[in-house]
């Protein structure tokens, strides 16, 4: 070979790798949320309940850059009561999550003085789920814990008004629920469901 040849040879840059050859070269991250800057005051918010919280077993993080505290279901119902009174008077929502062992309920609150979000997190048993209504402290949790009721079959101790919010009264169900079946459509009139999937035809 000669010499131009082989100098051409010996710049030729090496392949670049695959790309799951590039991914099992990048070292592991911190969790989406975790990557998030925190939000104005989050960190303030922070240290003050902290503070102000210390007897209150809980464990603090920030995901997606608001405050996070989780608790046992025994203390949850005094921090809805110490976030109403630092000014968290907005019930934004309540979800809840079926982790067949276990229910997740996440609270989200948000503090229309200081305009801060808070978000407080317990487990409940996924065998009998239940948990004291907050509806004393925020009105708006009313129609939140009905349908978390009716959708994970758990029950909220002390709502003025368990009715069902989106299923049949007379309906039996918990369509969020990992144990309840998928079911597939009619033959005739698609969309509509009629049996299990892993039942005969």
């Amino acid at each position: 070979m000669a010499e131009g040849e082989e100098q051409s040879a010996a710049e030729t840059p090496a392949p670049a790798a695959a790309p799951a050859a590039r991914l099992a070269q990048t070292p592991p991250g911190p969790p989406p949320g975790d990557r998030e800057p925190h939000k104005p005051g989050t960190d303030d918010l922070a240290a003050d309940i902290e503070q102000a919280w210390g007897d209150l077993p809980h464990e603090a993080k920030f995901n997606f850059g608001d405050l996070e505290l989780s608790l046992d279901k025994e203390h949850l119902p005094e921090a809805c009561k110490r976030a109403r009174a630092d000014g968290f008077d907005y019930f934004m929502c309540l979800t809840g999550t079926d982790y067949e062992t276990y229910i997740d309920l996440v609270y989200h609150l948000y503090s229309y003085r200081h305009h801060r979000r808070l978000t407080l997190r317990t487990k409940l048993d996924a065998e009998s789920p239940s948990i004291p209504s907050v509806t004393p402290i925020w009105k708006g949790a009313d129609w939140h814990e009905r349908e978390t009721a009716e959708m994970l079959g758990m029950v909220f101790e002390g709502h003025p008004d368990p009715r069902k919010l989106l299923l049949d009264d007379d309906v039996d169900e918990r369509p969020l629920r990992k144990s309840h079946p998928l079911v597939p459509v009619y033959e005739d009139r698609p969309g509509i469901v009629r049996r299990p999937i892993d039942s005969p035809a």
